[in-house]
């Protein structure tokens, strides 16, 4: 229920301790366990086969449009069911040795069962289906035609996520070569409309597992995301994403009286909108680096092992305390940085009108939040409301109080009448911040930590570096914005370099072999590690 507008503390400021900033876990190397090294996967032989596997997925066009219908009614569908046979003929031990559910039809579940019931059971988790990739014209490469270069392989999905999936399936499969039996359970769940909010996918996927397995019943959560590994000097930051930010959309609706345009009134529906949006647009929300936001985690570590690298004046930035001061300092130097820090607010959509010589009766916009972590879905509501509300009186708009306003869930009803019309506001989709993971003594971090500290400081670009693992946040949402019930331990990190994994989302998609690679050994490593941990 509404609880009305909340001023964060930011007059006083408490100077932090860098002497503690950043503890790096130590490396850690799976032990005997009669398997290959990682290493083994480094050859060209495995490069050449991996490109094998990866072109005939991207040759797969799973493709997820926004008005897909239901798995049982729309025929565009039926490309999984050819990519789920891909599946079977690249990976036939994966196939022999692991249960498979397939949920809502296309959702698959994979179930490896371990030899000791009381371990908690890890669960690796990627998408099958890819962004449209439009006109093959506009390719360098047609996006479903895999196109290798000798470093990169090109297509959609080439790296958001079919990588990730093969990936997996590629490590297990290596795994399961060498008659691995596990002792913790293995669960992989590859949803297949990520892209559109996962609402098809992995929330039945989520439904199933928390039915078989029940609330907080796995170890730790591994899906695609984060931030890559970036280089700084002789130290490579990997920044798995413990966290992302929240989700809201709020469409205006304005509906008022039409007519003839040749006796217009002074603003149309379509005027009126247009000033309210240039009002919410000259309000933006302000940057500011909590206490509890990754992103300082981040921060520090960079502050701590890389001090040449960074801005001179950042580690007494963090010091000082000064949450919005060092935001906007950061926002101004790293544009991008900013929207770890702030919420965003865009105009995306905006229709109204229907024919060129008639007032517009019905006039709509869509503004789409991403939410940070110190805000929530209540605080942008009353932020629009304080916004409008002078443009709105202004016009002669009757705008209702926040008694009237109180959200319930995902849904936002406030209805303001006009002179000549009515404004309503309503929430399509809205999701919260997601819960933080914790690394912070966690021994669950400590050991995910380890093995990417070992994998990659044992790379031919990792090697004399010191790796340092660090929790994130994102911007945008995962698949995992549906599993927060079956663990506290969420980690979004596609394990790859920083430049490698190219154009997501856009024509020329294309993916780093070797880095691909690199990314199937932590994979391979981590599996082995958790699997001889008894925490847990």
């Amino acid at each position: 229920l509404w609880t009305g507008y909340q001023t964060p503390t930011v007059g006083c400021f408490e100077k932090q301790d860098s002497t503690n900033w950043c503890p790096l876990p130590e490396d850690i190397a799976p032990r005997d366990d009669g398997l290959k090294g990682s290493d083994h996967l480094n050859t060209p032989e495995v490069i050449a086969r991996q490109v094998e596997r990866l072109s005939l997925a991207v040759s797969m066009p799973t493709e997820n449009f926004d008005d897909n219908g239901d798995v049982d009614e729309d025929p565009r569908w039926a490309t999984f069911d050819k990519f789920h046979e891909v599946l079977k003929k690249l990976f036939p031990l994966v196939h022999q040795n692991f249960a498979l559910q397939k949920v809502n039809r296309y959702g698959l579940l994979y179930t490896l069962k371990g030899t000791n019931s009381s371990l908690k059971p890890i669960l690796l988790t990627a998408h099958q289906d890819v962004v449209p990739a439009g006109p093959a014209s506009s390719w360098t490469h047609p996006p479903f035609s895999p196109y290798y270069d000798g470093d990169f392989l090109w297509g959609r999905g080439s790296t958001d996520c079919k990588n990730v999936l093969i990936g997996i399936m590629s490590a297990l499969e290596d795994i399961l070569s060498q008659s691995f039996v596990p002792h913790r359970t293995v669960v992989l769940a590859f949803g297949f409309d990520e892209e559109t909010g996962g609402v098809r996918g992995a929330a039945t996927l989520a439904k199933t597992l928390l039915k078989e397995w029940g609330n907080d019943s796995f170890v730790l959560i591994l899906d695609e995301g984060g931030m890559e590994v970036q280089t700084l000097g002789d130290v490579m930051y990997a920044l798995p994403a413990v966290a992302e930010k929240g989700y809201h959309d709020v469409r205006l609706t304005l509906r008022t009286t039409g007519g003839h345009s040749s006796t217009p009134p002074p603003h149309t529906g379509i005027g009126i909108m247009a000033q309210l949006v240039v009002a919410l647009e000259k309000e933006p929300y302000v940057p500011r680096l909590t206490q509890t936001n990754p992103f300082r985690r981040v921060q520090e570590c960079k502050a701590k092992y890389s001090p040449d690298r960074v801005p001179p004046w950042l580690k007494s930035s963090l010091e000082s305390g000064d949450e919005e001061r060092i935001a906007r300092k950061l926002a101004e130097n790293a544009e991008a940085e900013r929207w770890l820090m702030q919420t965003s607010q865009a105009v995306d959509l905006i229709a109204g009108g229907i024919k060129v010589n008639a007032l517009p009766e019905l006039v709509e916009v869509l503004v789409n939040h991403r939410i940070a972590p110190h805000q929530s879905i209540e605080w942008v509501n009353e932020h629009i409301k304080k916004v409008l509300t002078p443009l709105a009186e202004g016009l002669g708009i009757e705008v209702i109080g926040p008694d009237n306003m109180m959200p319930i869930s995902n849904n936002l009803t406030l209805t303001s009448q006009f002179t000549t019309g009515k404004l309503t506001f309503s929430s399509p989709h809205s999701l919260e911040v997601a819960p933080i993971s914790p690394t912070k003594d966690s021994s669950v971090w400590a050991l995910f930590g380890g093995t990417i500290r070992y994998v990659f400081e044992n790379t031919d670009n990792g090697r004399g570096k010191t790796v340092v693992p660090v929790g994130g946040i994102m911007t945008g949402n995962t698949d995992t914005q549906h599993y927060w019930n079956l663990t506290r331990n969420i980690y979004r990190f596609s394990p790859v370099r920083k430049g490698a994994r190219l154009n997501a989302h856009t024509v020329d998609e294309r993916m780093e072999m070797k880095a691909h690679v690199e990314g199937m050994r932590i994979y391979y490593d981590l599996i082995r590690n958790f699997d001889a941990w008894s925490g847990e």
